[in-house]
């Protein structure tokens, strides 16, 4: 065993920036926090089901037509240039 095995990593200590942003970044999410209220959750349902009346002239009634979430491949997504350069990698390696 080398001794760069033998030795546990040591974390160095943040920074006062570091420090800084992380108690920011928590105040800010406890002030999130507190303001999810059930009263929250209920004002902002019956904005959405106002928003949803007000635009109801826009809906396309879909009666005719069958929708589902998986369409077995008939319209898969073109690959990605980052996974076809993973694949030739993996081609090449074996």
């Amino acid at each position: 065993m080398t001794s760069s095995q033998g030795k546990k990593k040591e974390l160095v200590e943040e920074s006062l920036k570091t420090k800084k942003a992380r108690e920011k970044l928590k105040k800010r999410l406890e002030s999130m926090d507190t303001q999810i209220t059930r009263e929250a959750i209920d004002r902002k349902s019956i904005e959405i089901h106002r928003w949803i009346s007000r635009h109801a002239d826009r809906r396309i009634a879909l009666k005719d037509k069958e929708i589902s979430l998986f369409d077995e491949n008939q319209n898969a997504a073109s690959v990605s240039l980052k996974i076809s350069k993973i694949a030739e990698k993996i081609q090449f390696e074996n």
